[in-house]
Order: C-alpha cells, then structure tokens, then sequence
C-alpha cells in the first residue's frame, strides 16, 4: 500500500502534509488581545522574511525522483496577514488611525491607477510579435488590470508591501493610545 501511496504521489507530484490540530482546550475562552498578538506575531514573522515571488523549485526524494514544490510568494504573505490584522483590530481605530489608513489605501489606489494607465500605453506600443510571444506565455492586457508577469504588477506589489508595512505602524500606534500595551514577561 504505501509503495502505491508513493508512485502515485510521484505522478502527480502532490506534496502529503500531516495534518495540524485546530481543536482548542476547553479552558481557553476569546481573547482579542490574545488574538491581535498572535496575528501581530505572524505579520511581523511574515515581514522579516526576504520579500520575493513566489516559484517553483524541484525536490528530489532519496530514490532521485523530482518533485515540483511551490515556494510561496513572501511579499503576498506578509499581505495577506496584514489584512487580517486590520479585520481583526478595526474595531478599535480610533478616527485618527481610520483616516490614516484611508489615506494610505488611497495612495495606493492612485498608484495602482497609474501603472495600469502606464501599462495600457506600453501595450498599445509593443511590437506584435512580443505581444504573441507574451499571450502565449499566458500575459494579456486587460483594462485596468495589472497583468502579474509584467513588471508593473511587480512594481505595484512592492509598493503595497510599504503602504502596508506603514499600515502596520498606524495599527501599532492605535493600540498604543488605547492603552492596551499591558505589562507582560515575554520567555523565550
């Protein structure tokens, strides 16, 4: 059977996890602050990491097969988790925090705006045999939508990941005024 397991495993190069425990005990009752730390952890883990796209990079197993295994994109990461900070603290902004954060959002909303005028242009002028070579590479334009392997995007990515670095910032310094920096021992 696990012979089998295997083979099939090489074929269509799927990675087995163990699966991870979710249950909670019964003592542990919510805790926003308890949960805003932990997802604070997790976005400054996700900060610290080099920040860079997301590949494919081939694995061999001890019997020399290859494996494809995706390496996640870092830069989305640290994104994603500092969306779920914001989810999970907005119902503390206070009106300064929400307006800094929309100034932010609108900051970056011009500059999305921006490369995709910039990338409409650039596409309107490239030679149609790079388009054909970049639609056959799965690159397409469409208007107002930034195309990932194009350089824009990447360019555009780069910026979400400061705007939202400088989200985290504003979130830090809300808890601050609130008052929700307890005394606490930290034990490694």
């Amino acid at each position: 059977m696990r012979g089998g397991l295997e083979k099939k495993m090489v074929e269509n190069d799927i990675e087995i996890l163990e699966p991870v425990d979710h249950t909670s005990s019964v003592d542990e009752k919510y805790s926003h602050p308890t949960l805003v730390m932990s997802v604070l952890k997790k976005v400054i883990e996700n900060r610290s990491k080099e920040m860079r796209d997301g590949y494919w990079n081939t694995k061999f197993d001890r019997l020399g097969n290859a494996h494809k295994v995706w390496i996640s994109d870092s830069r989305r990461e640290f994104i994603e988790s500092v969306e779920t900070l914001m989810a999970i603290q907005e119902r503390d902004y206070d009106s300064l925090v929400k307006e800094r954060i929309k100034k932010i959002i609108e900051d970056l909303d011009k500059k999305y705006n921006e490369y995709c005028r910039v990338e409409e242009k650039e596409w309107i002028n490239l030679d149609y045999k790079i388009k054909t070579n970049l639609n056959m590479q799965g690159y397409y334009y469409r208007k107002g939508v930034l195309s990932e392997g194009l350089p824009f995007y990447k360019e555009y990515i780069r910026d979400k990941v400061d705007a939202y670095t400088k989200i985290v910032s504003e979130i830090q310094k809300s808890i601050k005024r609130i008052g929700e920096y307890g005394e606490a021992i930290y034990t490694a």
